[in-house]
């Protein structure tokens, strides 16, 4: 930090930031992200997130480190967490039904989506349920877990990983890449995370009072490999077939040969070959 004549300048060098510079960097002040705590490393944003969830803090408790060394996704595969990119959590503690869950983890894919395309002028697309590519390479997960007691929830926890100015090991080169990558430069990390909380409240709002229908017709134009055959692991079967979109309730809608499935759950890949549909 340094002295000018109308007060204090912070001299950014995208590493670590104080509460008070995210929120005064924001546009606006934030009705719901006013508790951010940054830590330069952890094993996991998820884990602090829900230990803090259980100690009863408030609903936008914001987690965010610099550095993971247990950063986990979906099916608690390992997630890189090398310093330059963004990992956070969030705490949320929605009044919905816990089957309505897995509807946020497609609002924060739009949320996602929103901040690249409206900041960085980037064009990417989600793939359902929780990822978000560019040149079909990932840029961004997103996890959800939650408690629930007797069909109601007691928290959310929501991840969220993206890759801004990380270096990715050489095994993921070929799947992944970073914002800096495609923008040939360094990004500020202060100010996508701005953009982001920015766009996320506005987004949750909406979604709380009037649920995921209005964001369906926007999910489904920029889904991951519309209309392209597909393979969909559910961890108890596999279905092959052409990718529809999604239907109100969330559910990925895959056409086979002989019907239409709707799955609950599931990771896709392309369909390099056709195989029977069990």
């Amino acid at each position: 930090m340094k002295f000018s004549s109308i007060g204090y300048v912070f001299i950014r060098s995208n590493k670590f930031y104080s509460e008070y510079e995210i929120k005064t960097n924001s546009k606006r002040q934030f009705n719901l992200c006013k508790i951010i705590r940054y830590y330069k490393e952890v094993d996991s944003t998820q884990i602090v997130t829900k230990e803090l969830a259980e100690k009863g803090s408030d609903e936008g408790v914001i987690v965010i480190a610099e550095k993971q060394t247990g950063g986990y996704g979906r099916d608690k595969k390992k997630w890189v967490s090398n310093i330059g990119g963004l990992w956070f959590s969030m705490l949320l503690k929605p009044i919905i039904h816990p089957n309505e869950i897995s509807k946020l983890t497609l609002l924060l894919g739009i949320v996602v989506r929103r901040v690249f395309e409206k900041k960085y002028r980037i064009n990417s697309e989600i793939k359902w349920p929780n990822d978000v590519l560019v040149f079909g390479k990932k840029i961004a997960g997103i996890i959800t877990e939650m408690s629930v007691k007797e069909n109601s929830i007691n928290w959310v926890v929501v991840g969220i990983g993206v890759n801004i100015n990380n270096s990715l090991p050489k095994y993921l080169e070929n799947i992944s890449i970073s914002l800096r990558d495609i923008l040939k430069k360094e990004i500020d990390i202060l100010e996508f995370i701005s953009t982001f909380f920015n766009e996320f409240e506005y987004l949750y709002f909406n979604f709380k009072k009037n649920g995921f229908e209005n964001f369906l017709k926007e999910y489904n134009n920029k889904i991951a490999y519309k209309n392209r055959d597909i393979i969909v692991d559910s961890g108890c079967y596999i279905v092959t077939g052409k990718n529809l979109g999604i239907d109100e309730s969330g559910r990925l809608i895959v056409k086979t040969e002989s019907e239409l499935k709707k799955i609950v759950s599931g990771s896709v890949r392309l369909a390099e070959n056709k195989i029977r549909t069990i």
